[in-house]
């Protein structure tokens, strides 16, 4: 599901950590529901056109969802997993309880979690986005922990 480290993560791996920052779990299971109710298969411009919504203010909605392991992008076509039927499917506690175990599988989240752990010591913010640096790369740290909380 993740690209940082892992070898299970989407094939292009997520570059926009910033954007991503700014997307919401409501707008990105509104993505899905748009995909799923036009066949579960479609094209940006088509997903805009349902949403209503600017394909450039799309673009960071389709990232997070990719990055999430809710669709795949491949030729310009948005397609929905298996995993979005389950959540779609789903009904509020399921979903809540599905969103977490995406979060919590994020290799970022798991560092975060594992370091919150073993501290002695509340993290502060610095000492994650260090930690994030090491994993991610210092000029995509900060980004990456804004997208994490």
């Amino acid at each position: 599901m993740s690209n940082m480290g892992d070898d299970d993560g989407p094939k292009t791996p997520v570059t926009d950590f910033h954007s991503m920052a700014k997307v919401s779990v409501g707008q990105i299971l509104g993505l899905v529901e748009a995909v799923d109710e036009v066949g579960g298969v479609a094209d940006a411009a088509t997903i805009s056109r349902e949403v209503e919504m600017d394909v450039d203010r799309l673009g960071p909605i389709l990232t997070a969802a990719e990055f999430l392991g809710l669709v795949t992008i491949e030729d310009g076509d948005i397609r929905i997993t298996d995993l979005s039927r389950k959540l779609l499917t789903a009904n509020v506690r399921e979903r809540k309880r599905i969103v977490r175990e995406i979060i919590d599988d994020l290799p970022a989240f798991r560092l975060v979690m594992e370091m919150a752990r073993t501290s002695s010591s509340p993290l502060g913010r610095q000492q994650v986005v260090q930690a994030l640096s090491d994993r991610v790369g210092s000029h995509q740290a900060e980004d990456v922990f804004n997208a994490l909380v």
